[in-house]
């Protein structure tokens, strides 16, 4: 910012300058003694000039810093918009492959419970009192009431009832 407003500052001056010399040109009078009534020495017109040329290379420097600076910020924006991208391509194959093992979590628990509902309660009920709680509800869920209600039957008292108050309040997976 602080360069901004110098740069500004010294153009004004060089436009106005710039300017003023220009027109007492063509008037006929020399700039300094018009604007200021004053005419510099040669020695302290070449130390103006001298200024003046400092002036012009410290601008063209900034040029040269600020063409850099928008050719870097360019770059940057070109590396994140490719990140972008990849970024998006990732997460559609994570959703993809969350879709994939979804639908696999599903053929799977509707095979095991047709395989459940094929045993005999007494001797599905212990295998799955020895399962985690959401598979167990998993499981029972997809399972006919009757063939569900028959293994719970044959199961301890404490867990049938957890498990019935989990499949009561939605927990079918």
């Amino acid at each position: 910012m602080k360069s901004v407003l110098i740069i500004s500052a010294v153009t004004f001056f060089l436009i106005f300058g710039g300017l003023a010399i220009l027109s007492n040109q063509l008037d006929g009078k020399p700039a300094a003694i018009q604007v200021t009534g004053y005419s510099p020495t040669t020695e302290e017109a070449d130390v103006i000039m001298k200024g003046l040329d400092a002036e012009r290379a410290l601008l063209r420097r900034e040029k040269e810093e600020l063409a850099i600076l928008r050719q870097t910020v360019a770059v940057q924006e070109q590396v994140l918009q490719e990140g972008r991208r990849e970024l998006m391509i990732l997460v559609q194959e994570i959703e993809k492959g969350q879709r994939i093992l979804g639908e696999d979590r599903e053929r799977s628990a509707v095979r095991l419970a047709k395989m459940y509902e094929n045993m005999k309660p007494a001797q599905a009920a212990p295998i799955l009192s020895a399962l985690e709680m959401e598979i167990v509800l998993d499981i029972l869920g997809r399972m006919k009431e009757r063939e569900a209600a028959r293994i719970l039957a044959r199961m301890d008292a404490a867990l049938a009832a957890r498990i019935s108050t989990e499949l009561s309040s939605g927990g079918t997976g």
